[in-house]
């Protein structure tokens, strides 16, 4: 066993990612219990971290290759993303916008995916019904036809040479004053009735709607239906003001299929508050709760490139986002998460990752005011390099020293 010690923060809050780490122990530093990593125990593997591109909405437009470098590359000062959520228009005639930084990012090694928000507007009736009733819903007599809409769209994609692991039912049905309205049920009956039709003469996947908050009706109602639950390939939510007791869901943990968040923005949306500090480390809490306690197999942000984000407009790393690449740069696609002692002191959380490669990823997060001295133990590994790095009130994904012993 290799015991490791790191002191987490200076001043204020802070995430670090530790892959077997250390380093001395300033004054006034207090020492905290072990966090022990044991990679004999695992959980689920690891897909990757990402965002959104929307050209289709905003008006600043597309990506630019740099921005798409700065995201998707892992090189310095890079955010090492490797998923990229694109928009399955109701109009056949923007696909073509996606494919660009679809292109770009597949190269530089990212997974594409797509989501819809509304079905075309010749097969959904508009309600304007708030929340819960949507702006729009599908046609009771059109299912077959938005089955053949989503296969067109996923067969233009491949066409375009973009690999489409999946697309989704439906964006946030749950939450639709803007958008398309669906129930859980007909969530799940319609999976079960045309999820074949959706994926046919195509090599993506097929995903359950996305319900804005991680709630339960949409998930269960498929679980409930076994041929949904055949045709139904992964889950994605949102975590749209999810808690952290709100992200364990056993049932859908131990179905056999994998679990990805698909969209949120934490703590807010605020006009130019990506680089708010120690606000930002509410990020690395949110990917944390997610990871540890929801089992995520993937971690997706809203828009990549947002004043709010984790790329600001003018196309540099906001805090907010080197708290997302303390996860990204290191936990890569294939990681497996593997036992760590969470909390192995107040305002200390832990999670830790062994990549493909072997290499073992510890983020640490000091969601406290005062630095901490933290220790590491590792079982199972023989380490035959350590390296460190911090960010905080004053560090991006800073190299910083460590000792082992």
């Amino acid at each position: 066993m290799m015991k490791l010690k790191k002191m987490l923060a200076a001043a204020l809050s802070s995430v670090m990612l530790v892959s077997a780490a250390a380093a001395a122990v300033p004054q006034g530093a207090w020492a905290a219990g072990d966090c022990v990593v044991d990679t004999g125990t695992t959980y689920q593997t690891i897909r990757g971290f990402g965002g959104i591109n929307l050209p289709e909405w905003i008006s600043e437009g597309d990506m630019t290759d740099a921005q798409v470098q700065k995201a998707f590359g892992n090189g310095e000062d890079e955010l090492g993303f490797t998923i990229l959520r694109i928009y399955v228009s109701d109009d056949s005639n923007a696909w073509s916008r996606a494919i660009p930084t679809a292109k770009r990012a597949q190269a530089l090694g990212a997974t594409v995916f797509a989501s819809p928000w509304n079905p075309p507007a010749a097969i959904r009736n508009t309600v304007n019904g708030g929340l819960n009733g949507g702006k729009y819903q599908l046609k009771k007599d059109k299912w077959a036809e938005y089955a053949q809409h989503l296969n067109s769209y996923i067969k233009y994609v491949e066409g375009q040479g973009i690999n489409l692991y999946s697309v989704s039912v439906q964006n946030e049905p749950d939450y639709a004053a803007e958008w398309t309205y669906w129930s859980a049920n007909d969530v799940a009956s319609f999976i079960a009735q045309y999820g074949k039709a959706v994926k046919e003469g195509t090599k993506a996947k097929l995903m359950s709607a996305e319900s804005f908050q991680y709630q339960k009706p949409i998930y269960n109602a498929i679980l409930g239906n076994q041929q949904a639950m055949a045709n139904c390939d992964l889950f994605g939510t949102h975590f749209y003001g999810t808690q952290r007791s709100q992200m364990d869901f056993p049932q859908l943990e131990n179905c056999g299929k994998e679990i990805w968040m698909t969209e949120v923005y934490v703590p807010n949306s605020d006009s130019n508050s990506a680089d708010r500090f120690p606000e930002a480390v509410q990020v690395a809490e949110n990917m944390h709760n997610g990871l540890v306690v929801g089992n995520l197999n993937a971690y997706v942000w809203w828009y990549i490139r947002r004043q709010y984000g984790p790329m600001k407009e003018n196309g540099q790393i906001s805090k907010r986002g080197y708290m997302m690449a303390q996860y990204s740069k290191w936990v890569r696609p294939g990681a497996v998460r593997i036992g760590a002692t969470e909390q192995p002191n107040n305002n200390i959380l832990c999670s830790a990752y062994q990549n493909e490669d072997g290499s073992i990823a510890v983020v640490a997060i000091n969601k406290g005011s005062s630095a901490v001295t933290q220790n590491f133990s590792l079982s199972g590994v023989d380490i035959s390099d350590i390296s460190a790095y911090r960010t905080s009130a004053y560090e991006n994904i800073k190299e910083i020293s460590q000792s082992a012993s």
